[in-house]
C-alpha cells in the first residue's frame, strides 16, 4: 500500500509539471533541484555503505534530505540563473540511471562516460531553454514531468509485464539483452508519450493567454 501511495504521489506531481510546467516553471526548477539533491544524497549513502560503514535511518534521512532542500531552495531563488546548471545535472542523472548500462566500459569508466554524455546534453538543452524561452520551457517542463512520472511508475509497470515473453522480446530487440532486467524501455515509452502530450497541451494553453 505504501508503495502505491508513493507511486500515486509521484505520478500526480509529474502530471502537474508535465501539463502545467510553463505556468509553474520556477516551481519546476525547485522540484528538479530537490530531486537532484535527493539523488546525490542517495549516491553518497550507497558509496558510504559500499565501504563497509553502516548508516542509521536518521543518517540516511539527513544525508538525502539536506541536499534536497538546499538545492530546491537554491534553484527556486536563483531561477533562470540556475537553469543551465540544473538542466545539465538532471540530464546527467537521467542518462546515468536509465541508460548508463548501454555505454561501453565497466565500473567507474562506464559511470563517468554516462554522466559526461548526459551532462553535455543537459548543457545544450539548458542553453537552448535559457535563450529560446517559451516553447523550450514548455518542452523542458513536459520532459521533467514525464521523467518524474517514469521514475515513480516505470519499475512497477515493468514488473507487471516482465513475465510476458513478448515484452521481453521487444525490449531485447530494441535495447539488447544487457538491459533485460531493467525498466529502461518502459521508462522511455512513458517519457516520450508524456513529453509529447505535455508539450502540445502547454503550447495550446499558453497561446490562449
Amino acid at each position: 500500500m505504501a508503495q502505491l501511495i508513493l507511486i500515486g504521489a509521484g505520478v500526480i506531481l509529474g502530471v502537474i509539471l508535465c501539463f502545467n510546467g510553463y505556468k509553474l516553471f520556477r516551481l519546476c526548477l525547485a522540484v528538479t533541484g530537490g530531486i537532484l539533491g535527493y539523488a546525490g544524497g542517495t549516491l553518497v549513502c550507497n558509496f558510504i555503505e559500499s565501504q563497509g560503514t553502516s548508516l542509521s535511518e536518521l543518517g540516511k534521512i539527513l544525508i538525502t534530505l539536506i541536499p534536497a532542500v538546499l538545492l530546491a531552495i537554491t534553484a527556486f531563488a536563483l531561477y533562470m540563473k540556475a537553469l543551465i546548471g540544473v538542466t545539465a545535472l538532471f540530464c546527467a542523472y537521467f542518462v546515468y540511471t536509465d541508460y548508463g548500462v548501454l555505454f561501453p566500459g565497466v565500473g567507474l569508466s562506464k559511470t563517468i562516460l554516462a554522466l559526461i554524455a548526459g551532462f553535455i546534453i543537459g548543457l545544450v538543452m539548458g542553453a537552448v531553454v535559457y535563450f529560446a524561452q517559451k516553447w523550450t520551457i514548455c518542452f523542458f517542463t513536459a520532459f521533467v514531468g514525464a521523467r518524474v512520472i517514469a521514475l515513480a511508475s516505470a519499475n512497477y509497470i515493468w514488473n507487471l509485464f516482465r513475465g510476458n515473453p513478448y515484452a521481453l522480446y521487444i525490449q531485447d530487440s530494441l535495447l539488447g539483452t544487457r538491459v533485460t532486467d531493467t525498466p529502461a524501455l518502459t521508462a522511455c515509452f512513458i517519457i516520450v508519450a508524456f513529453t509529447a502530450a505535455g508539450f502540445v497541451v502547454q503550447l495550446k494553453s499558453s497561446k490562449k493567454k
